[in-house]
C-alpha cells in the first residue's frame, strides 16, 4: 500500500484564535486530509484535530508568547535585543526536530509578515539549510505594503527578509492582486507564484450555536433594521472609523440601526490602545452608544467564551441586514466569501482586490467621496438591490467552493 504523502502546514496560531489565515487554515488543512494527506499543523497556539489532521505546538511561534511579544517590542525600535540570536537558534532547532523527515512545507504569511521575526528567520534559515524540500509560502499579506506597519520595518535584517525571495520555492497567493503585488515586492517573474483563492466550506457554514439566542435576545436583534454586520478586528487597516460614521448618517434614516462589529477593542495594560480609544471616542461624539456593540463586550456581559466568536457571527450572517467592510487594505477579503453565502447584501470599499474576488453583486463606495453620499448609496442599494445578493451567493459556490478547490488547484499542487 502506498504511503500516505505527509504535509507541514505553519502559522503564528490556529481557531479558535480568530482571523482571516486562521479561518483559511482550517478548510484549507482538511481538504488536504480528505484526500488521505496526513497534516501536521505547527502552530504556537489553537488546534486543527481530526482525520489525518494534528497539531503540534511550538510556543515560540506565538506572537502572544511572553519570549516573542518582549522580542518583538524591542524589535519595533529598530534595534535587535541581545537574546534574539539564541531564542531564534532555539526556534530554528525545534522547528528541525518537528518537520524531521516531511518534504513538504506549507508556510502561512510568517515569511511575509512581522508578526514574529524570529519564526521568520528560523523559518528562512531551514529553508536554505535543507533546499531539496518542496516548499510552498502562502502570502496572504505584506507587511512592505501596509501603511500601519511601514513605521517599524527597517531595510536590514530581519526586516529586510520579509521583501527578500528565496531561491526554490513556490510563492502562493490568495488572488491574482496579491500576486501582482508580490511579484513587483519581491522582484521576482510572476510564473513563479500561483494564485490559491480562500475558500469556504459552507457544509459547516449553514448550520445557531446555543449561545447566539440569548445573544439575540440580550440585543433585542429582531426589533433593530437595519442590522448592520462589520466583520473586522480592531485593527487600523479594517477603517472601522469611516463605518462608524456611516452608520452615524444611516441612522438619520434608520432610528432603530445597529451595527456589530465582530472584533474585541484591545488594551495595553489597564489603558485602551489608541485606535481602540479613537472609536470610543467617535462613537460618543457622533452618539451611537445604543447603535453600534462590539461582540467582544457582548461576550463578557454574558458569560460567553471567546471562542464561540466564529460560530456566532456565522449565525449574525443569517440574520443581519447588511455586510459593511470597507477595509482599506486585504489580500483577498474572507468576508466576501461569507457574505455570499448568506446571501447577505454586501457593501466592500473600492480597492482592487474586492473587485477581483466579489466581481458583481455587491455595492462598491468610493472614499474620495464624503460620508453622506456613502450613506445614500446604502440606503439605495437596500431599497432596491438586495436581489444582488443572489448573484454573489452564485459566484461564492462556483468559484469559492471547498469541494471544488482539490481538483481546481491542490492536487496539481502536490504533483508539481
Amino acid at each position: 500500500m502506498q504511503a500516505k504523502q505527509q504535509i507541514i502546514m505553519a502559522h503564528y496560531s490556529l481557531p479558535p484564535v480568530i482571523g482571516g489565515v486562521e479561518s483559511a487554515l482550517k478548510p484549507l488543512s482538511e481538504i488536504f486530509a480528505k484526500h488521505d494527506c496526513l497534516v501536521t499543523l505547527l502552530t504556537g497556539t489553537g488546534s486543527i484535530e481530526g482525520k489525518n489532521l494534528k497539531t503540534s505546538i511550538v510556543t515560540d511561534l506565538n506572537p502572544d508568547s511572553p519570549h516573542v511579544r518582549e522580542i518583538q517590542r524591542v524589535l519595533r525600535f529598530g534595534s535587535l535585543p541581545e537574546f534574539y540570536e539564541y531564542r531564534m537558534q532555539i526556534l530554528q532547532r525545534r522547528i528541525e526536530a518537528e518537520i524531521g523527515n516531511i518534504n513538504t512545507v506549507m508556510i502561512h504569511n510568517i515569511m511575509t509578515m512581522p508578526f514574529n521575526l524570529t519564526a521568520t528567520e528560523a523559518f528562512w534559515n531551514y529553508i536554505q539549510k535543507y533546499p531539496d524540500k518542496k516548499y510552498y509560502l502562502w502570502t496572504h499579506d505584506m507587511a512592505w505594503l501596509i501603511e500601519e506597519h511601514k513605521p517599524y520595518l527597517y531595510d536590514r535584517k530581519p526586516w529586510s527578509l520579509l521583501k527578500t525571495p528565496l531561491p526554490n520555492v513556490t510563492y502562493i497567493t490568495v488572488s491574482e492582486f496579491r500576486k501582482r503585488q508580490l511579484a513587483e515586492l519581491l522582484n521576482i517573474p510572476r510564473r513563479r507564484i500561483k494564485v490559491i483563492p480562500n475558500v469556504i466550506k459552507y457544509q459547516d457554514f449553514l448550520k445557531f450555536d446555543e449561545v447566539t439566542t440569548p445573544l439575540i435576545e440580550n440585543l433585542n436583534l429582531f426589533s433593530r433594521y437595519p442590522i448592520v454586520l462589520i466583520p473586522a478586528r480592531i485593527i487600523p487597516r479594517k477603517n472601522i472609523e469611516r463605518s462608524l460614521q456611516i452608520i452615524a448618517r444611516l441612522k438619520r434614516h434608520y432610528p432603530g440601526i445597529i451595527g456589530i462589529v465582530t472584533g474585541t477593542l484591545e488594551k495595553e495594560g489597564t489603558e485602551w490602545t489608541p485606535y481602540s480609544q479613537k472609536l470610543l471616542d467617535l462613537i460618543a461624539s457622533e452618539d451611537l452608544r445604543d447603535s453600534v456593540v462590539f461582540l467582544g463586550d457582548v461576550f463578557t456581559n454574558l458569560q460567553i467564551p471567546q471562542s464561540k466568536n466564529r460560530s456566532v457571527v456565522r449565525d449574525l450572517y443569517f440574520i443581519s441586514h447588511l455586510v459593511l467592510y470597507p477595509s482599506l487594505d486585504e489580500g483577498f477579503g474572507l468576508p466576501i466569501l461569507e457574505a455570499g453565502i448568506a446571501r447577505i447584501p454586501l457593501v466592500l470599499a473600492q480597492i482592487p482586490v474586492f473587485r477581483e474576488v466579489a466581481k458583481e453583486g455587491v455595492l462598491y463606495l468610493p472614499f474620495d467621496e464624503s460620508v453622506e453620499y456613502n450613506a445614500d448609496r446604502i440606503v439605495n442599494f437596500l431599497t432596491e438591490n438586495q436581489s444582488h445578493s443572489d448573484i454573489l451567493f452564485n459566484r461564492v459556490l462556483t468559484h469559492y467552493n471547498w469541494d471544488n478547490l482539490w481538483d481546481s488547484n491542490l492536487k496539481s499542487l502536490l504533483n508539481d
